[in-house]
């Protein structure tokens, strides 16, 4: 039998359906984030807001109980950025989404093999007892005549177990923070085990049908097609309108694209905007420039009717929240209502005794 064809409008409702952006859903903070596998958290807060964005009822203290608990953790993962994820996941997934010890570091060094393990060596000792700053193990391989010190105390941030401790920040981490090794963190080391077919697994629960290239962006494996093919009878196979073969898993739930997709406000990286090579289910491609930016930043997006209808930020003043929305064309006056009471409901997350003040802008 042929494949099925799945639309473009298809896709775009099967991803927001697994990434909980058809209808707020009512589970907890850390099933949340093990639902999604991880959420993206360069920005402290847009954890917190992406969860936010999926949950019924969901409130900050949540999310910092689980925090503090360390039954969650703030550790680099896929594409060597930091995630906020489930304490269980990093432990269990470190090892097979980090890369391999040969790749090239920022500035285009390659470190000989025993430099890195000696670079690795110092610095899992720093590390160990206790959470550090990274300037200061910058400055113990300097000590010890490492050179060039940025890109290899990079290294120890990419190969070595680390997480940061939480604080008492208001979205249980600073920006820059402290780290120490998962061990220290956690009473346990990181499994060493590979474990790509389970990362699939996860992906595909999280984003829906998708090629195997998707799969490669989001969590840089190789052989990304074979990982598919030695998933065998659990997956199943669809074509897009271009005739690409995409995977996913057998019984997963798959709506229509009928379904009707609220509004939704998306935190700055949201996962269901960087889970796949191909965004344009989500992106229309002209909207893309107005994307852009110099510094590879992903900004807060608003989506109607599924897709990026412009983008949003959000600001805690003295006693007021300042929310900016920028559309990038007009939108249905009922639409932009229903944006408006998002960005309150948003406002009033961050700072309930505050006033929420929304203003609207074209691009």
């Amino acid at each position: 039998m042929a494949d099925q064809i799945l639309t473009p409008r298809d896709l775009n409702r099967i991803l927001l359906g697994r990434q909980m952006l058809l209808s707020r859903e009512k589970i907890g903070a850390v099933e949340a984030l093990e639902r999604l596998f991880a959420i993206q958290a360069q920005l402290p807060r847009a954890p917190f807001l992406g969860l936010w964005a999926r949950l019924e009822g969901f409130q900050r203290a949540d999310l910092l109980a689980a925090i503090h608990e360390r039954q969650v953790v703030r550790s680099t993962l896929m594409r060597g950025t930091l995630h906020l994820a489930s304490a269980r996941d990093v432990l269990a997934f470190r090892t097979t989404v980090m890369p391999p010890r040969d790749v090239t570091l920022p500035g285009g060094v390659r470190p000989a093999p025993e430099e890195l393990v000696r670079v690795l060596d110092l610095a899992r000792r720093h590390f160990a007892p206790e959470p550090k700053d990274f300037e200061s193990v910058r400055q113990v391989l300097e000590a010890e005549g490492v050179d060039p010190v940025r890109p290899l105390a990079f290294a120890a941030r990419m190969f070595l177990p680390l997480v940061q401790a939480s604080s008492n920040a208001a979205f249980g981490h600073e920006p820059g923070g402290d780290f120490t090794l998962a061990k220290t963190w956690l009473g346990r080391d990181e499994d060493l085990a590979l474990r790509p077919q389970d990362l699939a697994r996860r992906y595909l629960a999280a984003h829906g049908p998708s090629l195997p290239a998707d799969f490669a962006g989001w969590s840089g494996q190789k052989a990304a097609a074979a990982i598919f093919e030695a998933l065998g009878d659990e997956l199943v196979t669809f074509r897009d309108e271009r005739k690409r073969t995409l995977f996913d898993l057998k019984d997963a739930p798959r709506p229509s694209g009928e379904t009707s997709a609220p509004v939704r406000l998306l935190a700055d990286f949201d996962g269901a905007v960087l889970g796949r090579a191909d965004r344009t289910g989500v992106i229309r491609p002209e909207h893309a420039p107005l994307l852009a930016s110099k510094n590879g930043l992903i900004p807060a997006m608003v989506l109607v009717d599924g897709v990026v209808a412009g983008t949003w930020r959000i600001e805690p003043k003295m006693k007021s929240v300042a929310v900016s929305v920028r559309l990038f064309g007009a939108v249905s006056a009922e639409d932009r209502k229903t944006i408006e009471a998002e960005a309150i409901s948003a406002a009033k997350f961050l700072e309930p005794d505050a006033a929420g003040v929304v203003t609207f802008a074209e691009a």
